[in-house]
């Protein structure tokens, strides 16, 4: 769940940008509402800062969250977004075995979608 100032905006930059689904939404709870979104196998849900107690400041740093996602043909994906001209990081692999590359979304959560270099070779 990722805690949004403007869940209307996010859901907007999820659907169209990153092509999920809306699966559920509750436009009147909190400040600008609720909504469970899904794309292929992943789900997430964005959520107005009042449905959810804010931290008090000592934990703010340890509630911070980076998405990571691992997905199949990233570097479509990757094409798909710089279609659509928004901004994402270079395709990078890592001493991990992953290929990966970072977006930061409208109110700054950052997702790293990721690809398994040796699954792709096997696969390839």
């Amino acid at each position: 769940m990722l805690i949004c100032r403007d869940v209307q905006e996010m859901l907007r930059f999820y659907v169209e940008t990153l092509n999920f689904q809306i699966a559920d939404r509750m436009d009147d709870v909190g400040l600008t509402g609720w909504a469970a979104i899904a794309r292929d196998n992943f789900e997430l849900m964005l959520a107005s800062p009042s449905y959810i107690p804010a931290p008090s400041n000592a934990e703010s740093v340890l509630n911070q969250v980076i998405l990571y996602v691992d997905v199949t043909k990233l570097s479509k994906l990757r094409e798909e977004l710089v279609a659509k001209q928004y901004p994402v990081g270079a395709i990078e692999n890592r001493f991990y075995g992953n290929r990966e590359f970072e977006l930061v979304d409208p109110e700054g959560h950052r997702i790293i979608f990721a690809e398994n270099i040796d699954q792709k070779q096997e696969g390839s």
